[in-house]
């Protein structure tokens, strides 16, 4: 028997299940794990465990499994969700946009329960599901969703609602709907952030990736597995969980507000690169792992500065890119950054 294994996020690596499944069913069977999501990454480096999970693609959930069905026997989906309904809302989610080609059976395996979303439960499963105690929630029927209508499963008052990677905005309630018409997002349930969704970009809204709350539910100590190297600067501009997948053999990264230079800052210090970030004081708290790589360096301005301070450093220092080759010192690169600012600069601190 062959197990394809698509790992979702770090909570089903922060928690042990990954681990658990991995340990279990490779006593007998081949398998191969791949992750989903970029501070997943994070949480298989943290563990250890990045010569059993492929981390080495950037690919959505829905594709790992048809790619992974094209050569299992049966496709394992873990995944550590908030409650039962976001974790039902996101196994439909990506059982929809698995090609009708896939051939074997699609089974996820949650916290607290599992579905079976394609195909027939083996006996092995069933078995190590029992053993967690894992109650079975019976695949839920297709419901009915207009076209240009999306409706956010387990959302908490108060979470930040994010959309292809950017927080658009802060949920008022536990109901929250997302409607495109013309073009343009409405929202119901949010009190949306105008400087968030200008930056957003969606043609489809049945294939945005939604989320609510942080970036890492849970967590485990950092594990820095390499060093900075060579001359390649690369540029992040308000899209950090990228970073970590951009950055690997860069010498460092320069960072656009403020989410993005914690999100980044935590991500590379698993890999060693330092991080010169431009932020003004406007974070909304998506990510609480403040790691950092030796060499890491802030530049703080007046509140509103950041995005414009951004757009100079592309066009002078990256050439209108988002990478650029720097043999200089880090140093006095984050102070030629820190003189372009001019009056809207407020300070720079070397974190290390």
């Amino acid at each position: 028997m062959r197990y394809g294994i698509v790992v979702h996020g770090p909570e089903a690596l922060d928690s042990g299940m990954a681990r658990w499944f991995l340990d279990r069913l490779s006593q007998d069977h081949e398998v191969e794990a791949t992750l989903g999501g970029a501070m997943g990454l994070a949480a298989v480096l943290d563990a250890g465990m990045e010569e059993r999970i492929d981390a080495s693609r950037r690919e959505l959930v829905s594709e790992a499994v048809a790619r992974l069905g094209r050569t299992s026997d049966i496709v394992l989906l873990l995944n550590w969700s908030k409650d039962r309904g976001s974790g039902e809302a996101f196994g439909r989610l990506v059982w929809e946009h698995v090609p009708p080609a896939l051939r074997c059976p699609m089974v996820q395996a949650d916290r607290d329960f599992f579905i079976v979303w394609e195909g027939k439960l083996n006996k092995e499963l069933a078995s190590l599901f029992r053993e967690r105690d894992l109650d079975r929630i019976r695949a839920p029927l297709s419901c009915e969703q207009r076209e240009g209508v999306r409706a956010i499963s387990g959302v908490r008052p108060g979470e930040n609602i994010w959309i292809n990677g950017t927080v658009v905005g802060r949920a008022t309630s536990d109901d929250v709907t997302i409607r495109m018409c013309g073009g343009r997002l409405y929202f119901e349930g949010v009190d949306v952030k105008a400087h968030g969704l200008e930056r957003v970009r969606v043609t489809d809204l049945g294939t945005a990736i939604i989320r609510s709350g942080s970036v890492r539910r849970t967590s485990s100590p950092a594990r820095a597995v390499g060093t900075a190297g060579g001359s390649r600067l690369i540029l992040v501009d308000h899209k950090g969980e990228d970073s970590i997948f951009r950055a690997r053999g860069s010498r460092a990264a320069v960072t656009v507000g403020d989410d993005t230079t914690r999100v980044c800052s935590a991500l590379l210090a698993r890999l060693g690169v330092p991080v010169i970030g431009i932020v003004d004081g406007d974070e909304d708290g998506i990510c609480t792992d403040s790691s950092f790589a030796p060499g890491t360096m802030i530049v703080k301005l007046r509140p509103g500065n950041d995005d414009q301070l951004g757009e100079k450093v592309r066009a002078e220092i990256f050439h209108g890119g988002d990478e650029t080759e720097y043999d200089g010192d880090l140093s006095a690169l984050a102070e030629r950054i820190a003189r372009m600012a001019g009056p809207s600069l407020l300070d720079v601190t070397r974190m290390i």
